[in-house]
C-alpha cells in the first residue's frame, strides 16, 4: 500500500482541548467508559506504561482483578513464573516480549506448559522491523489465540505493515514519554508531535492503536 504524506499539521496534547457539550446524564457514574480490546472488555481505555518503574507484580494483579488492562514489563523478570502466578490467581496474562532468542523461548515455554497468554506486547524501540515480523509469526504459530500488540512505531507505513504481518493492535509513539531517552539518544521519535502521529497513523489503521506516551 502507498501512503501519501502531504503537509500535515504538527501538534501535541498540549495544543488540544475538548469542547464541553450538553450533558444528558445526572452523574458521571452514569457514563460507561469501558472499552472492548481484543477478547476482553476493560473498565477504562487506558493502560499504565509497561515500565519497571511503573508496574510490578502486585500492581498488575490488582489491575487485572479490578477489570483494567495492563501490560507487564519484561526487565529482570521471570515472565514464565509470573504467568504461572497470574493463572493460579485466575487472572489474565499480559506480557511484554522482545525479539531476542530468549523471547522466542518464552513463547514456546508458554505454549508447552499450557499457560498461554491472553495478550503479548512486542515492545522494542523500533517496531517497524523484520525482526518484529518474525516474532509476530512465531507467536501466531505457537499461541494462535493470543492477542498480539506490536510496536513501537510512528508512521502509517509501519501500521500497515504490522497489521499485514498479523498484529492485532499497534503501539504508536517513539520516545514521546517524559523519561524516555530514545529521541535524545537517536534523533528519531514522535516527541513534540505525538498527537499528530496518532492522527496520521489512525487514517490507515483498521485495528486498534495504543497511544504510547
Amino acid at each position: 500500500a502507498t501512503v501519501n504524506t502531504p503537509d500535515m499539521e504538527i501538534f501535541d496534547y498540549d495544543n488540544i482541548l475538548l469542547l464541553p457539550r450538553k450533558c444528558r446524564v445526572e452523574s458521571r457514574s452514569g457514563c460507561d467508559t469501558s472499552v472492548q480490546f481484543g477478547p476482553h472488555r476493560f473498565k477504562l481505555p487506558v493502560v499504565p506504561a509497561n515500565m519497571k518503574t511503573v508496574v510490578d507484580e502486585p500492581i498488575t494483579a490488582m489491575l487485572a482483578r479490578e477489570g483494567y488492562f495492563y501490560v507487564m514489563h519484561r526487565f529482570d523478570l521471570d515472565s514464565l513464573a509470573y504467568a504461572r502466578s497470574m493463572r493460579d490467581q485466575g487472572l489474565l496474562v499480559s506480557l511484554s516480549v522482545g525479539v531476542k532468542p530468549a523471547d522466542y523461548a518464552l513463547v514456546e515455554q508458554l505454549a508447552a506448559e499450557g499457560l498461554g497468554a491472553d495478550y503479548l506486547t512486542i515492545d522494542i524501540a523500533h517496531g517497524h522491523a523484520d525482526s518484529v515480523q518474525r516474532m509476530i509469526a512465531h507467536i501466531k504459530q505457537q499461541l494462535p489465540e493470543t492477542f498480539v500488540i506490536a510496536g513501537n512505531v510512528g508512521t502509517p507505513e509501519a501500521v500497515i505493515d504490522l497489521e499485514n504481518w498479523g498484529a492485532d493492535a499497534t503501539k504508536v509513539g517513539v520516545g514521546p514519554g517524559k523519561v524516555c531517552i530514545t529521541r535524545l539518544k537517536t534523533g528519531f521519535g514522535t516527541g513534540g508531535w505525538q498527537l499528530s502521529a496518532l492522527k496520521w497513523c489512525a487514517r490507515v489503521a483498521t485495528k486498534p492503536i495504543v497511544a504510547d506516551g
